[in-house]
């Protein structure tokens, strides 16, 4: 990937490209120095050992991809929700500015999902040398053919070359992510939860998470999912949901 336009934003107060690393987001923990008012970005063209949602492995050992970690300040952890939200807006906005067939959603908590396939997964972790910033690593399947992902994966996950059927340019998606999260993260609550919600993937439909059935509802303003079930509703902050209708 070419980075020298995203060198020039302001909002990237220093960035590391490797041609290969084993997490981006294992590399942006244990960093001893931090950014003061922008962000940190951590890059490689691919990750020999990609990591998920507890610990999950994450299906990155291939260029093509956009593979990094943002390092941010956060005033108050508790809030890290909001940070999520405004990553996962930058990266659905982005991917239609770029390939606008391709229409995103967010699966919460932490997926992109572009026709009923995955496209995106996020991971939120602390830094752990600073209680006072978060590390949000990203992979975005870009410039993947379906042959090159594992058989396992071919009906779960696609790219933005599958969905596009064109290439895309890698470091125009990645600058465009930067530049709107700073947006996002400089909106209020408020309005960026109206535009969150409005881009949530499969709300109305039968889940299963934590044990729970129901109908998902939405996500409220601090990150709790909201479901109906025949207890009564139910809020959930964490756990990974299945549609079963």
């Amino acid at each position: 990937m070419e980075t020298g336009a995203l060198t020039k934003s302001p909002f990237i107060e220093k960035m590391f490209h490797f041609k290969s690393i084993e997490s981006t987001n294992t590399f942006a923990k244990n960093l001893e120095f931090f950014p003061e008012k922008g962000i940190f970005l951590v890059l490689a063209d691919r990750q020999t050992a990609g990591r998920g949602q507890r610990q999950r492995s994450f299906f990155s050992d291939v260029e093509g991809g956009i593979y990094a970690s943002v390092i941010c300040p956060i005033a108050d952890m508790a809030k890290h929700f909001r940070y999520n939200r405004a990553l996962s807006l930058a990266i659905c906005e982005a991917v239609e500015t770029v390939a606008p067939n391709c229409s995103v959603g967010i699966k919460w908590p932490n997926d992109i999902y572009c026709s009923n396939k995955k496209l995106c997964g996020i991971l939120l972790e602390s830094a752990l040398k600073s209680p006072r910033h978060l590390v949000m690593g990203f992979g975005i399947n870009v410039n993947i053919a379906q042959d090159r992902f594992p058989p396992d994966l071919r009906g779960v996950a696609t790219s933005l070359f599958i969905e596009s059927a064109r290439t895309i340019d890698t470091t125009a998606l990645l600058h465009r992510i930067c530049d709107l999260l700073s947006d996002f993260l400089g909106l209020p609550d408020d309005q960026a939860h109206v535009r969150y919600i409005r881009r949530l993937y499969g709300t109305s439909r039968r889940i299963l998470i934590s044990g729970h059935a129901g109908t998902y509802l939405g996500v409220l303003e601090d990150g709790r999912l909201s479901m109906e079930t025949s207890e009564g509703p139910k809020f959930i902050f964490s756990g990974t949901m299945q549609f079963i209708d």
